[in-house]
Order: structure tokens, then sequence, then C-alpha cells
């Protein structure tokens, strides 16, 4: 076998140059950030109002039937709403960070490229 070559030594090795509007390395940085950020808030946010609406007691009904002989009160586990609240405010909410960041750091590279000129002065 062959090791591979160049198709033609005259012509060089392509290297193709960035685009003028990519955005800057602090610009992604600070997307991925503010991306991981919402969805952590939005993770936390989706377990609070399941947790809080979650009952982890018996009602005063239940209390009060619980002095009939034969009665238990069935207080229901909410671990998995929970998580299942947590994994899908984390979703939602860094999916729609990433749609907004996406459409900031658009705008930015335009508004770079065609960046206002200064006006001619009379």
């Amino acid at each position: 076998m062959r090791a591979a070559r160049r198709y033609d030594r005259r012509v060089a090795a392509e290297i193709t140059p960035e685009h003028p509007n990519l955005p800057r390395r602090g610009a992604l940085a600070a997307t991925f950030t503010a991306i991981v950020l919402s969805g952590s808030l939005g993770g936390l946010i989706g377990y609070s109002l399941v947790a809080t609406t979650c009952p982890d007691a018996p009602t005063r009904a239940e209390q009060l039937l619980q002095q009939v002989r034969g009665f238990q009160a069935h207080v229901p586990s909410c671990v998995f709403a929970e998580l299942a609240a947590a994994v899908a405010g984390t979703i939602v909410a860094a999916i729609g960070a990433a749609v907004i960041a996406g459409l900031v750091l658009r705008a930015h590279s335009e508004w770079r490229g065609h960046a206002p000129r200064g006006r001619a002065r009379p």
C-alpha cells in the first residue's frame, strides 16, 4: 500500500480562512455559561414546583379518619415526580436559552459585519 499523497505537488494544501463574522471565544463562553445556568435554574424551578405541591403528610381529613379502626392514610412518594419535573425544567429552560443565545450571536455577528459608518460632516 502506498502512503496517501497530495493530489498534485503544484497545488498547495488548501487552508480555509475563518469567516470574518464568527463569534469571539469570549462570546461563545458567555453563551455556554448562560445556557448551563438557565438550565440549572429551570431544573430548580421544576423541582421546587413539584416539591411544594406534593403532599408529604396526610391531610387533616385523613388524620381524622385515622381514628377509625382499620383506616390507613396513604401518602404518595413524590421522588419520581420531582425528578421528572427537574429534568423537564432543565431541558425546557436550556433549549429556550439556547434559542435566544443563538439569535443574539447571529445579531452580534451581523452588527460587526455591517457596523454603521461615521457620518460625513457637511
